[in-house]
């Protein structure tokens, strides 16, 4: 199989990171650990496929599992469980609309969607 640049793993990340740098931080450029890192944190519990974000919490110190965050998705804080839903019910949604949308209309003009569809046989 053909690698394509744009929709491989590093290639859709780099999407991801653009849009969530773009993200205002409701609280403020002080806060801490940066939203774009507890934003790419939320995204790596699910890459990782974590149970739940307290397994996330407990792992994220770990050597390895810190090397992985940097290297693969560029976190360079990773946030604890509780630090990390306090900073993410901060965001509205919508404004991460504009990246899901993104990413669905590379997918797209990649001709990936069409290994998704099916044909439904009515009666």
């Amino acid at each position: 199989m053909k690698l394509r640049k744009h929709l491989s793993h590093p290639g859709l990340l780099k999407t991801v990171t653009r849009h969530f740098q773009q993200v205002p931080d409701p609280s403020g450029p002080d806060a801490g650990i940066p939203l774009r890192d507890c934003l790419l944190s939320g995204l790596a519990v699910f890459g990782l496929k974590y149970p739940s974000l307290l397994q996330f919490d407990r792992d994220r110190m770990d050597e390895v599992t810190a090397h992985n965050l940097r290297a693969l998705y560029g976190i360079c804080q990773a946030p604890c469980d509780t630090y990390l839903r306090e900073r993410l019910d901060e965001i509205d949604p919508v404004l991460l609309r504009p990246v899901f949308k993104q990413l669905f209309a590379q997918v797209q003009r990649g001709n990936e969607l069409k290994r998704f569809q099916f044909i439904l046989k009515t009666r």
